[in-house]
């Protein structure tokens, strides 16, 4: 298994199918990617660079969703004490 993601490889068409782990893989092949043609290349491709937009995008919009709430809030926020 590659830890790079090469512009001739497939990427997916809608990362919205992608659950959070597979899209943060992905953003890390792509981001060992950007380093590499960096150090090989000088510069990277115009495909790695519209895939990694294309990430970053997917990514903060997943980070504006709200959270679904803790079945147990006590466990995820203990309570505080106020004396």
């Amino acid at each position: 298994m590659s830890t790079r993601l090469s512009p001739a490889e497939d990427f997916p068409e809608d990362l919205t199918t992608l659950d959070l782990p597979a899209v943060e893989v992905l953003n890390s092949k792509i981001h060992r990617e950007l380093d590499y043609e960096y150090a090989h290349d000088g510069e990277p491709s115009l495909e790695t660079e519209i895939r990694h937009e294309e990430l970053t995008e997917e990514l903060d919009r997943r980070d504006k969703q709200p959270e679904s709430t803790p079945v147990r809030p006590d466990v995820a926020e203990p309570a505080r004490r106020f004396s």
